[in-house]
């Protein structure tokens, strides 16, 4: 009829040290944690938290409970069995002074015991451990089992009860009712309360099939119908602080372990009121588990390692050292809680922030887990991140939904406070009262989740502002290349932050059609130059919008891995000549191939820096064909191409447009050297100058500087003719 459930409260914190910090991710403001006596006060929400934290020890872990420790028999006498140590249930019983070992009453156990109870039958007693629920009685010489009455089905139970022919469990969050049907022990449904959240302790009526669970923080009554169990809302009993454990205490009398009071609730006709003069409200330190002796209004109380005895003296309930007993180990006993939480004090980072982050030190076995949550409004919290324990390795998760679904990012170093992972960031609603939330759960009960101290750091987290938009930097008047470098200011309102990364956007000014997306790029640098192709057959970006007036904008992420808010659209338009390349050489020099005046992509491209030796090669007074792109509204073109000493090449024709893509154009140059070695030797560099006008400002493209020159000459057409002679024949 009992259960034992044990939770110790420390306050944990580190002395409201707020800092800033620029190793690693840089944030706004950065608090640490190492689970110590001294940093008790001012970090952990004891109010709020139902975990134990363990200054000793350094860890936070789930209470153990221990609410069935203890059993008086339902004959009304002063014997109490409980458990113990090493595998073993105590039977005490009073010699007339005191209560004593009775060895010949005692249960060994093959393992250590998790809820006891004692049988309906004197001296019968009902065991649970990891193994199986086992029932012993005497046979006259010592206690044996009794296997008839064995119920496999209560394997790992953490709160029994009895009555007759009857036996309760608390298993998995659920309760489980079995009665002797004349052969064994069978499960009984109807006799098993529904509905129930996270249930604690049970204790059942002893002259009626009604049931009491300690459910979270409330007494639930169950009422038999006839036919089942139906919950009476009125029969509730709410208020408690941090109950652990729930006893008959007769005919719809309840004892319930609230905090370090054991309080009596005794019903008045239509509900339980608390009963001052049955309660005891000082001299206990840690109870867990209270037992009524049935028949009076006496008590056991454990408390720790001791099972302290409470008399009724005629007014109020007065310890009895004569009838308690010490167990060493007591305290130790018991079943890990199902689920725990720990949650910190608010923390004012001193600005409003929008996002933290929680990192920690965690021993998770397999069955267990420990689930994050962090705030910073006070109100609204996000689940950012968890640690499963498996059979082979722990898994750390992430998720972006508040926990609707996870993403495994690696075991538990993933979220270390040496991790440097920003995915562990979370986005929250903003505010100055910035909390952390540990959600601990074991599926075994003899486990538990830790958060843990190392190197006396347990927990850090810190707060993050958003950057602030980016701002961008353009030249009032076109820009006369076709690749602009943008630059932009970085700014963030966290001391210390800088840019790890941006993106570029670019759209048409006319119809906002994109032009170009850089895609996050990782690096600190304010600046990014617009690309072009250098692909022979592949036009440049710009040119292919048919356009040259464009808008630009650009997104910025801090050190924690935060991005800004887009910066404003910013214009700027272009004017240019690009990508010059070859698309014809007549009769080229052994070795060069000679481009397919059909086929773009055999033309051979004057890219940015070509020096002379890279350059494609022709004969001297070969006719070279170049191509070459202009972006904005150039509505003439004038090209020379000088070379030698005071040189100049031969140009055709004026450049003429061959190809139209909006206001952006393609224009054809024909020209060609003097075939002349001697003025034009081999390796005479033809160097370009080309420039363009129009109604949106000139455009000028000319190698040097662009590159060495367009092209380099080997030989001379003069090679490809050859001399005939020709004479009349005179007798």
């Amino acid at each position: 009829m009992l259960r034992t459930a044990r939770k110790i409260f420390f306050v944990l914190a580190l002395a409201g040290l707020c800092f800033f910090l620029r190793a690693g991710p840089a944030a706004a403001a950065t608090w640490q944690y190492g689970i110590t006596a001294s940093d008790t006060p001012t970090t952990i929400d004891s109010s709020a938290t139902t975990a134990v934290v363990d200054t000793t020890l350094h860890e936070i872990r789930l209470p153990k409970y221990n609410a069935h420790a203890a059993s008086f028999w339902p004959d009304g006498g002063p014997d109490y069995v409980v458990m113990a140590p090493g595998g073993k249930v105590i039977h005490y019983s009073f010699d007339g002074t005191r209560m004593v070992e009775n060895t010949v009453l005692d249960v060994p156990l093959s393992s250590n015991p998790l809820a006891v109870a004692a049988g309906d039958t004197y001296p019968d007693v009902v065991v649970a451990t990891k193994d199986k629920l086992y029932h012993y009685s005497f046979t006259g010489t010592s206690m044996v089992e009794n296997p008839a009455l064995d119920v496999a089905g209560l394997a790992g139970a953490v709160a029994v009860g009895v009555r007759q022919g009857e036996v309760a469990g608390l298993l998995n969050n659920s309760v489980k009712d079995y009665m002797f049907n004349g052969t064994g022990m069978v499960e009984v449904p109807y006799l098993e309360p529904s509905s129930l959240s996270n249930p604690l302790d049970l204790a059942l009526m002893p002259d009626s099939y009604d049931m009491a669970v300690l459910d979270n923080n409330q007494v639930r009554y169950f009422n038999f119908t006839g036919s089942g169990l139906a919950e009476n809302p009125a029969l509730a009993v709410t208020g408690l602080t941090a109950p652990k454990a729930v006893a008959s205490a007769g005919s719809k009398d309840l004892a319930i372990v609230d905090s370090s009071q054991v309080k009596q609730y005794s019903f008045d006709g239509s509900s339980f009121r608390y009963n001052t003069a049955l309660s005891v409200t000082s001299g206990l330190t840690n109870p867990v588990c209270v037992a009524v002796r049935p028949g009076t209004y006496d008590r056991i109380i454990i408390d720790g390692d001791q099972v302290k005895y409470y008399s009724w003296d005629g007014s109020q309930l007065v310890y009895n050292p004569n009838l308690s007993v010490t167990v060493a180990g007591l305290s130790t006993l018991g079943s890990y809680a199902p689920s725990a939480s720990v949650t910190s004090l608010a923390k004012d980072p001193g600005a409003n922030s929008g996002y933290v982050r929680v990192r920690a030190y965690l021993n998770v076995p397999n069955n267990t887990s420990v689930t994050f949550s962090v705030t910073a409004d006070g109100v609204n919290w996000v689940k950012r991140w968890r640690v499963r324990g498996t059979a082979t390795s722990t898994v750390a998760e992430i998720s972006s939904d508040n926990g609707n679904t996870w993403t495994a990012v690696g075991d538990v170093s993933a979220v270390s406070p040496a991790s440097v992972d920003t995915r562990l960031w979370a986005q929250v609603n903003s505010g100055r009262a910035v909390k952390w939330k540990a959600d601990l759960a074991t599926s075994d009960p003899n486990v538990t989740p830790k958060i843990i101290a190392s190197g006396g750091l347990a927990v850090v987290w810190d707060t993050d502002a958003k950057p602030n938009p980016p701002v961008i930097n353009t030249q009032g008047t076109c820009y006369t290349t076709t690749t602009p470098t943008i630059t932009w200011t970085f700014s963030d309102p966290d001391p210390g932050d800088y840019q790890t990364a941006y993106q570029v956007q670019v759209i048409r000014a006319s119809d906002s059609a994109l032009i170009l997306d850089s895609g996050k790029v990782v690096g600190n640098v304010n600046q990014y130059t617009i690309p072009t192709s250098y692909a022979p057959d592949v036009p440049g970006l710009l040119w292919s919008s048919g356009a040259y007036q464009f808008k630009v904008r650009v997104m910025t992420w801090d050190q924690a891995g935060v991005a800004s808010d887009w910066s404003n659209w910013a214009d700027f338009c272009v004017v240019a000549f690009e990508r010059p390349r070859i698309a014809g050489i007549v009769s080229p020099p052994p070795g060069q191939a000679a481009p397919d005046p059909n086929n773009p992509a055999t033309y051979i491209m004057i890219t940015p820096g070509m020096t002379a030796a890279q350059l494609p090669k022709v004969k001297a007074g070969a006719k070279v064909t170049l191509l070459v792109d202009s972006v904005g509204p150039v509505s003439s073109a004038t090209a020379s191409f000088p070379y030698g000493s005071g040189q100049q090449a031969t140009v055709g024709t004026p450049p003429t447009v061959v190809e139209t893509n909006g206001v952006n154009q393609t224009w054809k140059i024909e020209f060609w050297t003097d075939p002349s070695l001697q003025l034009t030797p081999d390796g005479t560099v033809v160097k370009m100058q080309l420039s363009g006008s129009g109604g949106a400002g000139s455009a000028v493209l000319n190698a040097p500087p662009y590159a060495d020159g367009v092209v380099v000459t080997q030989g001379s057409v003069y090679s490809d003719w050859f001399v005939v002679l020709q004479g009349r024949y005179t007798s």
